[in-house]
């Protein structure tokens, strides 16, 4: 597509943000949302970067607490209704990934559709 277009006389930028950039963006767009679901699952890492915190707070920079660390840090002490709650939690985690996973491959189809 490159050759193409610097053969019908574009210069290098008209050929990346015309042709190649479009031409790409559905791989662009998959790979970004793969890492987004990636990131959602992510447990040991994320725990220990966000401060593990099981207090609400509105403030962006204060210590956290993912659904997944949760689930990793309680589920060995968890008994009774808290199982029930962290499964809870663990199927919340599961939907919201494949609602990740599903939008994604619709944006990749979609874009992908015109080449």
């Amino acid at each position: 597509l490159r050759q193409a277009a610097y053969g019908v006389g574009t210069t290098r930028w008209g050929a990346i943000v015309h042709v190649i950039l479009p031409a790409a963006i559905s791989g662009i767009t998959g790979g970004v949302m793969l890492a987004l679901g990636r990131a959602m699952g992510e447990t040991m890492a994320v725990t220990m970067l966000i401060g593990n915190s099981n207090n609400f707070s509105l403030s962006l920079l204060a210590p956290a607490n993912t659904i997944s660390s949760m689930l990793a840090n309680q589920f060995g002490e968890a008994d009774g209704l808290q199982v029930s709650a962290l499964m809870y939690a663990a199927l919340v985690l599961m939907l919201l990934t494949l609602v990740v996973n599903l939008l994604a491959q619709v944006i990749v189809r979609r874009l992908s559709l015109k080449y």
